[in-house]
Parts: C-alpha cells; structure tokens; sequence
C-alpha cells in the first residue's frame, strides 16, 4: 500500500494562496494530517493515529498523480482539486481552482497549475469520489488570477445565475496591454495588465482596493493610467472595495457593466437571490480593504 500527504494538508503544502479565504469553515480540517492509502479492494484499512486523517483510494490512479518530494510522496495539485471537489461545495472549489491558477501578470509560470492541466487529469480520473463536482468547476476556472479578491469579483461577474453570478462571461484575467512610446515614458513601464479585460470590448474592469488605491500617488497614477488606456481605445471600469460589498452598489456595477458589453442582465434563476448570497458569502470579513496581491 502506498501512503502520501493528501486533500487539505497537500493543499497547504502547495502553498494555495490564501487557502484560509477558499476554506472558510473548512480550515479546521488542514490542523489534522490528511494521508491517502492507495490500496486495492478488500485490504484491511489503515488505523487513523493521534491528529491524522486516514483515507482510502482503490481506483488507479494516472502517472504524476503523486509525486515524490524530499522523500515525501505529495498528491499532486490536480489531485488536490480532485480530492476537494468531494469536499468543498461548488463555489468554493471554483475558487480553489482559480487560486491553483493564479499567478503575478505576466509570469505564468508561477502557477501552481493550469486551467489545461486540470482538465487534462480529471479525463483521466473518471469514476473518482468528486468527480462530476470537478467536472462542473472547471468550465468556469481561468488562469490568471493576481489575487484573491480577483477571483472572488471574477466569479460575481462571470458566473451563471445558478450559481449566484450575473453571467457577464468572456472576460479574461490581467491581460497585457503594450503601450506605445509616449505612454512607456509616462508611466515608465512597457505594459500595463488589465484586472479583467473583454476583448471584443475592449473594456477593461479594474478592482481598486483600500490597501493599493487609497493613497494620493497610487490614485494619481491610476488616473493617469486610466487616461492612457482611453487613449488606447480601451475603457476602463473602477471598480472599489466600497461597490463589491455594497449589494446594491454591486448589482449596479454589473448592470452598468453589462450595458458597455452590449449584453442584457435576465435573471432566470428561481433562487438568485440566495446563490448571490452564498457566493457573496466567500467574500473577507473582518477587513474588506485587503488585496490579498500575489507579490
């Protein structure tokens, strides 16, 4: 039989930005050890020890679904996700596969995994506790993410109805837009990344947070930035800390949001109100200003 670290404790291993936001209630399950057995069927079950958390896989699993570290064996993040799609409901697994993802503009490679790689493994992994879940979640996973709080206003936007979104797809995370030679000396950069940018609109929504956006000199630049773009032919939507938590000021952002994408907001879903209040629910409590930035 082969144990290695899994679900919740591999989660931390691999360091999922800010875990504590996705997990929520959750969290007290990453104090104990989470290990899987790989065993076949009929085999005893191993006897969980003092703060650990013994589970059992009996389906095969694909090459690089475990993968040694340091003399560890660790599963890997896409079985992660696999294994918290048994546990986490719909949201928060939307979120942790956002997070997965996530990484600083313009440096892909920092990124856990890939929107690609997941589904690639969950192809693989039919028949496997979470699955249909998994399945479910990913179609609405984009790679890209800079920070929690993108993601959580990405999935406000973008997703459907049923799910508490208001369904205002196609946009996509931190897109990089070059700048031509007057705006490079103004702003002394060659590019700037948009938080979430529609193409076909070019339109550009950008999250000012308390923490990055309440100082003289970052607002100045924001305009000036703002500015710049316009001239670019691309508009720019602010988005504040304020608005997001605001209901109301939020709904409101979307409808204007809506309206530059030449789309219509109809809500068909019977139970909108309460799916937008369990995805309103992930949202930080305590200090609505954090950015919760990937450095």
């Amino acid at each position: 039989m082969k144990q290695y670290l899994s679900h919740f404790s591999a989660a931390k291993y691999w360091a999922v930005p800010y875990i504590e936001v996705i997990l929520g209630s959750e969290i007290a399950k990453t104090e104990a050890v989470h290990l899987t057995v790989s065993q076949s069927r009929g085999e005893r079950r191993m006897k969980q020890g003092e703060n650990q958390i013994i589970h059992s896989c009996e389906i095969t699993l694909p090459g690089g679904a475990v993968v040694p570290v340091n003399g560890k064996l660790i599963a890997s993040p896409e079985l992660v996700f696999l294994q918290l799609a048994g546990k986490l409901d719909i949201r928060r697994l939307i979120l942790l596969g956002l997070q997965l993802c996530s990484h600083p503009p313009g440096k892909a490679s920092q990124a856990i995994t890939t929107k690609r790689k997941l589904a690639a493994f969950l192809a693989k992994t039919p028949g496997h506790y979470g699955h249909v879940n998994a399945l479910r979640a990913v179609k609405y996973i984009e790679n890209g993410s800079a920070s929690v709080m993108e993601s959580l206003v990405y999935m406000i936007l973008t997703l459907p109805n049923a799910l508490g979104g208001y369904g205002l797809n196609g946009g996509v995370f931190n897109q990089e837009i070059r700048l031509n030679d007057e705006a490079r000396k103004r702003l002394g950069q060659k590019c700037c990344f948009a938080d979430l940018y529609y193409k076909s609109a070019k339109l550009a929504v950008e999250y000012e947070s308390f923490a990055f956006h309440s100082r003289p000199a970052e607002q100045g630049k924001d305009a000036i930035r703002s500015a710049i773009l316009d001239r670019h032919g691309i508009e720019v939507m602010h988005l504040s800390t304020i608005q997001l938590y605001d209901e109301a000021a939020c709904k409101d952002f979307a409808f204007s949001l809506a309206v530059r994408l030449g789309k219509r907001i109809q809500i068909r879903a019977k139970k909108f109100d309460e799916m937008n209040a369990l995805l309103r629910a992930l949202l930080p409590v305590g200090n609505p200003g954090i950015d919760h930035s990937i450095s």
